[in-house]
């Protein structure tokens, strides 16, 4: 279904330019020289308003605030190099962004493809808050069981309050998700921005986060903005926080406290506004009293708290993921799928150490070995047919939580290690993961990479 785009402009060559770019992108166009005469074409089906600032009758300032009154629809204001102060002015009134003449066609269609992304899943999550969670899914946060619910009233409760939120939980429980959640929820018009704090080596992660000059380093040949310019107006999500090193924790405080980042090789100060979300596996009470992490970036990052509790712990979520990534991955297999009873039955008892990631991993892989329509016990890995059940690890009874869950990863790791020959691509999606995260792993469990 194309997206409906009504452009408001007066100069018969920029709307034609218009009109051609965004038909030659498959969207449907309507087009106008006046705002009186577009009134009648915006209606609930239209997408996006793409309107000069400088029109006959009412201008596009006036335009703007008239429109944000009776239609939720996102607006381009199209400006001239002189009147830039009034695109800004038209943004205050509501416009979603703005683009200066000449339009060059790259930059238009970057703008529209996140403008329009943004529009359509902001629609999907109205549709899914109307049917209050009906069917337990919410924009890919899945349960039914009492946890979830409670989860879920809780970002519906502090989606639009702007306050940090820390999200925690052990790894693949759907930290990121609910980040996303929580961004879609906020109506914040800006990018939902990731940056993963344990992937990024030291030297890299303060110029990713907060941009550089030219000449800052070796290899600064020109200005980048940081990861909290990208997420001005929007939401920076900091995954795995916990893994930050206490320096960059002090730069990381005055951003959020103060709203503004300086960029290496540079004193002066840029202001962002931006909604910060942090996710971590780690304990932050125990980082805090060990001086891992610093008590008063805790304070200002987890003014919100939501926890996400582990896979084995909202058993009754189980069967509903199961159902949901089946759902998901039949539109790639082209067939519908379902699952014998008795593999079924495995799913079901499995403790599930990886969480919902790691369902995710092995339903996909299941669905791929399957030759027909139903998945059967043979089509699941090894270690779930061999007795990974809740019932069969009483070997980990003393042991913490934490070092079990470690130490069932890592053997996880090692086994799929072996039989992919030490290709940590192939282990990976064995297991369900991206590379990266294999990487990462590999470094922390300080696993032999000569092991075959």
């Amino acid at each position: 279904m194309h997206e409906h785009v009504v452009i408001i402009e007066d100069d018969p060559g920029v709307r034609f330019f218009l009109e051609e770019a965004l038909k030659g992108e498959e969207y449907s166009v309507r087009s106008f020289t006046s705002y009186e005469e577009a009134i009648p074409a915006i209606d609930a089906a239209t997408d996006l308003v793409i309107m000069d600032i400088s029109l006959p009758g009412m201008d596009g300032l006036s335009a703007t605030s008239d429109l944000k009154q009776k239609s939720d629809v996102p607006i381009l204001i199209i400006t001239a190099y002189g009147t830039k102060k009034n695109a800004l002015e038209a943004i205050k009134r509501g416009a979603t962004d703005f683009f200066i003449k000449p339009i060059l066609l790259d930059e238009l269609k970057v703008i529209l493809k996140r403008v329009l992304g943004m529009r359509k899943l902001k629609k999907e999550v109205e549709f899914l808050r109307e049917k209050e969670f009906e069917g337990h899914i919410f924009h890919g946060v899945v349960g039914k069981s009492e946890q979830m619910k409670t989860i879920f009233k809780e970002i519906k409760k502090v989606a639009d309050k702007g306050l940090p939120v820390l999200v925690t939980g052990e790894t693949g429980v759907g930290k990121e998700e609910a980040a996303k959640l929580i961004h879609l929820l906020s109506r914040r018009p800006g990018e939902f921005v990731v940056v993963n704090c344990a992937s990024i080596p030291d030297n890299l992660l303060e110029s990713e986060l907060f941009g550089y000059e030219k000449g800052a380093f070796t290899g600064a040949i020109q200005q980048k903005q940081g990861k909290f310019e990208a997420a001005d107006r929007g939401t920076i999500v900091l995954d795995e926080i916990g893994e930050m090193t206490p320096y960059l924790q002090a730069k990381l405080l005055r951003a959020v406290e103060k709203q503004e980042v300086e960029h290496l090789g540079s004193t002066k100060t840029y202001k962002v506004d931006i909604r910060v979300v942090s996710t971590t596996n780690r304990v932050m009470e125990t980082q805090i009293k060990e001086g891992k992490f610093r008590e008063d970036l805790y304070f200002r990052l987890a003014q919100i708290h939501i926890v996400i509790p582990p896979l084995r712990e909202r058993r009754e979520d189980i069967a509903v993921l199961i159902d949901y990534v089946l759902h998901n991955l039949e539109k790639d297999k082209g067939k519908i799928m379902s699952v014998s009873d008795e593999a079924r039955g495995i799913l079901l008892e499995y403790a599930w150490p990886g969480n919902v990631r790691e369902l995710i991993g092995i339903m996909r892989r299941a669905v791929i070995m399957c030759e027909g329509e139903v998945i059967s016990v043979d089509d699941l890995p090894l270690h779930l047919r061999g007795g990974y059940s809740l019932a069969s690890q009483t070997t980990y009874s003393d042991k913490s939580l934490d070092d079990a869950i470690s130490e069932l990863e890592k053997s996880m790791i090692i086994d799929a290690l072996k039989k992919t020959q030490g290709s940590q691509a192939k282990a990976a999606k064995i297991l369900g993961i991206s590379e990266r995260s294999m990487w990462y792993r590999v470094k922390k469990y300080e696993i032999d990479m000569g092991v075959r």
